[in-house]
Formats: C-alpha cells, sequence, structure tokens
C-alpha cells in the first residue's frame, strides 16, 4: 500500500479543462497519495467498555500509544468501499484479545473460516466474536472514548490469518468496508494531501445532517451489487460474518442480463486507446491506491501481457513503449502480487449533469479481480477498478530497488469527494 505522506516535494499541477460537453483532467499518476482512515473502536457491549491494549508493542500499534503503561483503544482503519465487511488485522485481534468462532467437529474446536476474493486472489478468514463498532465522526483520534459517536453492531468480522511483511511492519490492516458506511454520507477533504505532507479529512455524516455537507459540481450515479453469494462459510451453515453491497459505476455486471439493457442506456465508464473504445462497469474503491482494467477489456483496446512476464517479477505488457508502462506490487484480500500497467488515451465517467469526466491520459493496472458463485459457478470478472489516485494527489512509482523511486508527483483535481450512500452518488467538487 503506497503512502508516501511524508515527503514535501514540489509537485505538478493537475491541469483542468471544462467546455459544456466535458471535463478534462490531465496529469493522474498511477498511484495515489493517500487513502482514507478513520479511527474506530471495538466493544463487546453496546454501553461496554472498548476494548483495549497496553501501550507500546502491539498495543502502539493500533493508535500510535507510547507509553507502556498506557491504554490504547484507538484502531486507525481505512474506509473502504471497495471491501464487503469489517476485516480486523490477526495482530489487532491478538492485541484486543477479540476472540474466534469456532465450531466443535472431531472432539475438537475448529475456526469457522469465510473464504472472500480480492486483488490477490482467494483468502479465507476467521470470523469473530460478536462485537459493537464505533467510529469518530472526524479524521483526528479523540481524546476520549465519549467521542466515538458513530456506532452500529453487533456484527461479527473477519479475522486476517496473514502474517508478512507488512503486518510486522504495520501491526496489521485493519479495514472499516461498507458495513460502516451503511446508511451515511462520507466527505473527504484531499485538499491537504496536495502539499504532500499531509493526510486527507475525513467527515461521516448521517443524512439527518445533508445541509453540512460541501456543494458539488457533478455527480456520478453508483449501482450496488451484493457479492454474498461469491463468498462461502465453512463449514456450510455458520453464521456469516457481516457484509453489504458494494459501489459500482455503470450497470450490475451479475446479472447479464440487466447489464445489457442498462448499458446500450449509457452510464457504463468508457476506456479509450489508440482508437479503440470499450465500456464497462467499474468498482468505486477507496482502499486502492492504484486503479485496474481487466484483461479482457484490455485485450480490447490491444494490449495484453508479453507471453511469460504476467505474474512474474518483471511483468511487461506488448505493444506498449518500455516508457509509457509501469509496475506495481498491489495488495489486498488474496495477498500481494506485481502487476503491469500503462496509460490509457483517455478514462470517462458519465455525470448525472450529462457533463462527462474525461481523464487524459488515464494510468491503469491490467489485473483481473475474478469472483465465482461456488453454488450455480457463475463466474463474473470485474470490468476495472477505479482507484484513489483519480481522486487525490499522485505519483509515478517505480520500484527497481529496495526502496520505491517516487517522481511526478501531481495534485489532485478535486476540493471535495463526497460519497452518499444512502443516494447512491458520488459528488465531486472541481478544484477552482
Amino acid at each position: 500500500m503506497i503512502n508516501p505522506l511524508k515527503l514535501i516535494l514540489s509537485g505538478a499541477v493537475m491541469l483542468l479543462t471544462s467546455s459544456a460537453l466535458a471535463v478534462d483532467i490531465e496529469g493522474v499518476q498511477p498511484a495515489a497519495l493517500d487513502q482514507p482512515r478513520v479511527n474506530v473502536t471495538l466493544r463487546r457491549d453496546v454501553k461496554g467498555k472498548p476494548l483495549s491494549a497496553k501501550g507500546g508493542g502491539l498495543g502502539g500499534l493500533l493508535g500510535g500509544g507510547a507509553d507502556a503503561d498506557q491504554s490504547v483503544i484507538n484502531i486507525q482503519a481505512f474506509l473502504d468501499t471497495g471491501a464487503s465487511g469489517i476485516m480486523i488485522s490477526g495482530k489487532t485481534a491478538e492485541s484486543l484479545g477479540i476472540k474466534h468462532m469456532t465450531i466443535r467437529r472431531g472432539g475438537k474446536d475448529e475456526p469457522i473460516q469465510f473464504h472472500d476474493i480480492g486483488v490477490g486472489g482467494s483468502d479465507a478468514f476467521e470470523v469473530s466474536e460478536k462485537l459493537f463498532v464505533y467510529m469518530a465522526p472526524e479524521s483526528g483520534e479523540p481524546d476520549d472514548e465519549s467521542e466515538y459517536t458513530i456506532g452500529f453492531g453487533p456484527i461479527r468480522g473477519q479475522i486476517s490469518q496473514g502474517g508478512g511483511l507488512i503486518e510486522q511492519l504495520t501491526g496489521g490492516l485493519d479495514v472499516m468496508g461498507m458495513p460502516a458506511m451503511k446508511g451515511r454520507i462520507i466527505v473527504l477533504d484531499p485538499k491537504p494531501v496536495n502539499s504532500f505532507g499531509d493526510t486527507m479529512k475525513v467527515q461521516i455524516l448521517s443524512p439527518k445532517q445533508r445541509q453540512q455537507i460541501p456543494k458539488t459540481d457533478l455527480h456520478v450515479k453508483l449501482t450496488y451489487v451484493d457479492f454474498k453469494r461469491f463468498t462461502r462459510i465453512e463449514p456450510p451453515g455458520a453464521e456469516f460474518p457481516v457484509v453489504s453491497a458494494n459501489p459500482m459505476i455503470g450497470p450490475d455486471p451479475t446479472n447479464p442480463a440487466a447489464s445489457k439493457a442498462a448499458g446500450a442506456q449509457g452510464g457504463a465508464v468508457i476506456a479509450s486507446h489508440n482508437g479503440k473504445q470499450v465500456a464497462g462497469t467499474w468498482l468505486l474503491d477507496t482502499g486502492a491506491a492504484a486503479s485496474m482494467i481487466s484483461k479482457r477489456a484490455a485485450e480490447q483496446l490491444g494490449v495484453r501481457y508479453v507471453a511469460g512476464t504476467e505474474g512474474g517479477e518483471n511483468p511487461k505488457l506488448a505493444n506498449i513503449p518500455d516508457d509509457k508502462q509501469f509496475s506495481l506490487s498491489i495488495g489486498g484480500v488474496g495477498g500481494t502480487k506485481k502487476v503491469a500497467g500503462f496509460f490509457l488515451d483517455s478514462l470517462t465517467l458519465p455525470t448525472r449533469e450529462r457533463q462527462p469526466i474525461v481523464y487524459k491520459p488515464a494510468p491503469v493496472m491490467v489485473v483481473d479481480i475474478t469472483v465465482e458463485d461456488p453454488k450455480t459457478r457463475q463466474q463474473v470478472t470485474l470490468d476495472g477498478v477505479f482507484g484513489m489516485n483519480f481522486m487525490v494527489a499522485s505519483a509515478f512509482v517505480s520500484q527497481a530497488g529496495l526502496m520505491p523511486d517516487i517522481k511526478n508527483l501531481t495534485q489532485g483535481p478535486f476540493e471535495w469527494v463526497v460519497f452518499d450512500e444512502p443516494a447512491g452518488m458520488l459528488g465531486l467538487k472541481m478544484k477552482k
């Protein structure tokens, strides 16, 4: 996950041009410099005390507490529209003493396992005890437990079983997915990231607080897609962790008939390259630092992997000059893998105002995220992922050595980004 927030550098300025027909955005780079985060506590009872850990060690990693004797309750989690559930890292679960659900089989207790799909493939999570989640309504770690005022539950979360370098360095990645945003409005202020030295500000509002939402210029209609049927639980019949539908730009890709009918009426994302176009439905993913296009869609634009390079340490794309492509290690559910990317000539988003947003050029990784219904065997591959690099300051990142080389830092195009879950809308305020 790319997050070079401590860099203080001068960067390129995003170019915006507007006409009656389109808003053009130029200069987006492959990797976002920030992703939205929220401060969270977990409780076993609706009015109980927050689960806590001692500062230093694992507890310090949860909330940054340095005092070994200090009680740490804060979890800083990614606010991720691309995640269907609430994901608790193994380190966080261990530190807070969160129980794993088990079932008695063969005379012994075995953990219940939930199987999900992500960018790295499939992965198995364990399932937590029932918990109540409380979030702070604004950025900045609260001083007191009473300031975590947005609560929901009881829910069962997904507990990561993974380890690896990222888990060791960070204490684990905790994720507040769509259940945390259900019925709420998320306001992102990306302007602080434009200084390349600060993080974006996040505010969580209820529909009753609509008067506090910043005005936005353009609005992208969202389609909610429930992927629960593409997951599975072991043993069958065990209680699932909480999951909610994810926002997509374009028609429902899991319903071919509805998708074809809706696609004929417009509303899809249009990718263009070398005189070719392909329309598709893209996942709106605030948890993705980079954006992606499926291999099928890339092939329709004349782009494919050089034989034998996909999945290797040096993936390459055919028909794309070396100086026009790049590679990044991307991670998420299923692990981490290195993939190649290139710059589309343009990527066009439809808006309610019939004034499309056109990114010129548009950097995308070429990777498939495929889900399969375990009962019907229906497979669905996402056409693309619309990540945070199209919404906040971004940079070109290369990984030739041990440390990434970061250049072409570019300011973001928007003053405000508003994800209105109840209205099914992404609101965008263009930067002046």
